[in-house]
């Protein structure tokens, strides 16, 4: 039996709030004004160093969830996230502020992963697929509105912008509420035979060539803040805004993948490639705010089909060698569906006849 109507929206408000690090990348320039005397290049890390720390506590997060449960940690993660987002709302000190980001970027690595496990152990079949749809959606959706809802509240103050990691308190209390542990489906082991199957060459360099790609869509990302402020094409509200079209752009894509690839199959990421440069240009040249907004939004669109396509190749081939004696596959293997689907357009509607992996493990 599947579950009930308020666990299936509590697991996918997590996927609403996984990117809320960079909430507060529209207000770079007005963090500048407040600490004059701090590198532009620090004031950036605010935003940089909270998914470096998240690293770590994704990394430690099978064992911690083998150890304690996969509920408990969903609700730790969100209400460290929560507390530790808040600070900058209440102190001017920088050092203080530093140190809340990293705290942020432990308590996001403890939940966002489980955005992707809680739906791949809650539900089975077409449903499941369906709600894999959704997420990668939802993730998109929610990033977009959270930075519209932080261009609002920028023309009251920065620290204003901090209160939005409030809304985690009540994701956390859905979870809580409404969301029972998971239960992971054990399979039989023949201690005897114990096999480990190597990642093909293949697999490693789309690999680094997506790493590469995020690199550069998150760069793009995190300085335009800095380049529409030196540049005069807006307040911060309009930054902010910007950003937030960037993201509905990125999901418009995410949308149509599928049936551009019908047409273009490995043509789609020289697309991705080629449109991002073109936009990339027309944004260094823009002498306007429109034509500025319009190539950020368009990069952000046309370089999105990048990601679909690198995940989608990488995952060719590889279930007919996944193992199936190791319970703990699905568990690691939700951690890096969570690190390819927080592409901020990933989507997975492929052709029916090569459709990837993730959404038919069972």
């Amino acid at each position: 039996m599947q579950p009930r109507l308020t666990t299936t929206i509590s697991i996918l408000s997590l996927s609403t709030v996984t990117g809320i690090t960079t909430v507060i990348t529209g207000i770079i320039p007005q963090l500048k004004r407040t600490f004059p005397t701090v590198p532009t290049t620090l004031i950036e890390w605010l935003v940089t160093i909270a998914n470096c720390s998240a690293l770590i506590t994704l990394l430690l997060n099978p064992r911690l969830t083998s150890r304690w449960g996969l509920r408990p940690i969903v609700i730790s993660g969100l209400l460290i996230s929560a507390i530790m987002g808040l600070i900058p709302a209440i102190t001017t000190n920088f050092t203080v502020i530093m140190v809340s980001r990293l705290g942020l970027g432990l308590g996001v690595g403890l939940f966002s992963p489980h955005a992707i496990s809680l739906l791949t152990h809650s539900f089975t079949g077409d449903l499941r697929a369906r709600l894999l749809g959704y997420q990668t959606g939802l993730s998109a959706l929610g990033n977009a509105i959270l930075l519209g809802l932080a261009g609002l509240l920028i023309s009251l103050s920065w620290h204003a912008v901090f209160w939005l990691y409030g809304l985690l308190v009540i994701v956390a209390g859905g979870v809580a509420c409404f969301v029972p542990e998971p239960t992971v489906p054990s399979t039989t082991t023949n201690h005897a035979r114990t096999e480990k199957t190597q990642l093909p060459r293949h697999q490693w360099t789309l690999l680094g060539l997506t790493f590469i790609t995020y690199l550069l869509i998150w760069g793009v990302q995190l300085k335009l803040p800095s380049y529409f402020s030196a540049h005069h094409f807006g307040n911060a509200a309009t930054i902010n805004l910007t950003l937030a079209a960037m993201n509905i752009g990125g999901l418009l894509a995410g949308l149509t993948f599928g049936y551009l690839y019908r047409y273009l199959h490995r043509f789609t990421l020289t697309l991705g490639y080629a449109g991002a440069a073109i936009s990339v240009l027309v944004l260094w040249l823009a002498s306007n705010a429109t034509v500025a907004i319009g190539a950020a939004v368009f990069f952000n669109f046309i370089y999105s089909y990048t990601g679909p396509y690198l995940v989608f190749t990488s995952n060719t081939g590889l279930e007919q060698s996944r193992p199936t004696w190791a319970a703990d596959a699905h568990r690691q293997r939700s951690h890096l569906d969570y690190a390819h689907f927080r592409w901020l357009s990933l989507d997975y509607r492929q052709p029916s006849s090569t459709k990837g992996s993730l959404i038919n493990d069972q």
